[in-house]
């Protein structure tokens, strides 16, 4: 028997990841994602905490607790489940349909082809880092939360993966569909419309306060006082993530509400929230806020300050790059040829504003 120190436990931890840890630190996105794959594949359907706390919980063996590590492994697997490794579902099997909760799903092992042949890896094999050969899972390109396989000279990836097992997603199955181009506030009285009256006392009910900048997204959150006015909430229940709602408060007592999604229906409660957040915040005249870099010449890079609904990103991550940057709550990279649709993409669907 052998006692490990820190760095050699780092170095192995890597590496059972299927991580190379010359090239990847245990602390990295990319091997976050990697544990988030591996626990999801043991312990799924779950609720998310369970997963971030699984992944979270080892580390902080290594280096002292702290706030940040779980928020990065939480925005990690936020990305993982926009981008389709994991899937944020009702309760499948609950005898109650009425009332199920939402839980985490693996999902199974599928890829999306990209023009040229290279493709992105999807989904997850129970007790493997991976479902593919170890050939091919030798030449897996990470980046942060996405995996993708570059064929070689002749090679037909999108055949070899299906001889495996893989299933192939069309990339219109994928990209999901995004919601009709209009203007915040009509999506603010649209859902107005549809809060429900005479609400009573919610436990722990905690609210996205409009009043706080719009650059720092955590920070905006708190538990509901003495508030008034109408605003993006979560609500705790006894199994599985808590719930998404919209809420009209008078100090700090909810007396109408609905809950997220609006019509029900396999859309998640955070893509609507998130949606119907950039909408307040635009309508009074805050709009959240992106930075665009020239420091990567052809290509730019664009923080975003706020979490997006998933049919954003999932179209980032097909068209551009996931990057790490410090100073934002997420980065992509995109070319020089697409950076002014994707600049439109952002003020129109997601009314953000460019800020220098």
């Amino acid at each position: 028997m052998k006692i490990l120190s820190p760095s050699e436990i780092k170095v192995s931890g890597t590496r059972t990841l299927g991580l190379d840890p010359e090239r990847f630190d245990i602390f990295s996105i990319e091997a976050f994602a990697a544990g988030l794959r591996r626990v999801a594949g043991f312990l799924c359907p779950c609720p998310q905490r369970v997963l971030v706390q699984a992944v979270a919980k080892p580390l902080q063996e290594l280096i002292a607790p702290t706030a940040e590590l779980l928020e990065v492994v939480e925005d990690t697997l936020e990305a993982m489940i926009a981008y389709g490794d994991l899937l944020d579902e009702l309760e499948v099997g609950a005898l109650d349909r009425s009332n199920r909760s939402r839980l985490i799903y693996a999902a199974p092992p599928s890829f999306v082809s990209r023009q040229g042949g290279s493709v992105f890896l999807l989904g997850i094999a129970p007790d493997r880092t991976s479902a593919l050969l170890e050939k091919l899972e030798r030449r897996i390109v990470y980046r942060n939360h996405v995996r993708q396989l570059i064929p070689e000279p002749g090679e037909d990836l999108q055949n070899e993966l299906t001889r495996h097992g893989l299933s192939e997603l069309s990339t219109h199955v994928w990209l999901k569909q995004a919601p009709p181009d209009e203007a915040s506030a009509d999506l603010l009285k649209r859902i107005h419309s549809k809060l429900r009256e005479n609400v009573g006392p919610i436990s722990e009910l905690t609210i996205l306060n409009f009043e706080k900048p719009v650059n720092h997204y955590r920070r905006r959150w708190e538990p509901a006082k003495d508030q008034s006015g109408l605003f993006v909430a979560r609500r705790p229940q006894s199994y599985g993530n808590d719930l998404w709602c919209y809420v009209q408060l008078e100090r700090g007592v909810p007396v109408r509400l609905i809950d997220f999604p609006v019509d029900g229906g396999g859309s998640r409660g955070c893509d609507e929230a998130w949606r119907v957040q950039m909408a307040i915040d635009a309508t009074r005249g805050t709009p959240q806020h992106f930075r665009v870099l020239d420091s990567d010449w052809p290509h730019r890079t664009v923080e975003f300050y706020s979490p997006v609904p998933s049919w954003a990103s999932r179209h980032w991550d097909f068209v551009g790059e996931p990057i790490k940057q410090l100073g934002s709550l997420f980065a992509y990279r995109f070319t020089a040829t697409e950076i002014a649709e994707e600049i439109d993409f952002m003020k129109r669907r997601l009314w953000l504003k460019e800020v220098l």
